[in-house]
């Protein structure tokens, strides 16, 4: 019996250590408020996608897969919770022109917990930004875990 007893101690520590450790090195979410931040009004488009952890979707693609996404569920695959912008276009230290995106210029990263929008000048380069906080419909326990966790 006490042989039973240590072998069932010793699978149970081995699967904790292994869940933990693949909670722990899962990817971390790129798409995030901090990343937003670290976008500059003028950096190039490789520089971001860098930041973000690779190339955006064009708002044709961004399209698509909500869609796609949204069929799969029978709603809308996501629930926003916040928004973040910064339009660098002032005409008086006290009044923004507010902009309308070129969705034809504007790229799109999406993640677990937001999403951000930059649209591109001629040069391509950042001229816009834009972050959404938000939340999926169709997240698993272990994103809520992580999530909680802060990971």
């Amino acid at each position: 019996m006490k042989r039973k007893l240590k072998w069932l101690m010793v699978v149970l520590a081995v699967s904790l250590l292994g869940f933990g450790a693949a909670l722990f090195l899962w990817p971390q979410d790129r798409i995030t408020a901090e990343s937003w931040q670290k976008i500059r009004i003028g950096m190039t488009e490789d520089e971001a996608a860098e930041i973000l952890g690779g190339p955006g979707m064009t708002d044709k693609e961004f399209r698509a897969e909500n869609d796609r996404r949204g069929k799969e569920l029978g709603q809308r695959p996501w629930q926003p919770e916040g928004l973040i912008m910064e339009e660098p276009k002032f005409i008086a230290p006290t009044k923004v022109v507010h902009k309308f995106v070129n969705f034809d210029r504007a790229k799109t990263w999406m993640g677990r917990r937001g999403m951000i929008v930059i649209e591109l000048d001629q040069d391509n380069n950042v001229c816009w930004k834009h972050f959404v906080r938000l939340r999926w419909i169709n997240e698993g326990i272990l994103d809520r875990l992580r999530d909680r966790l802060g990971w």
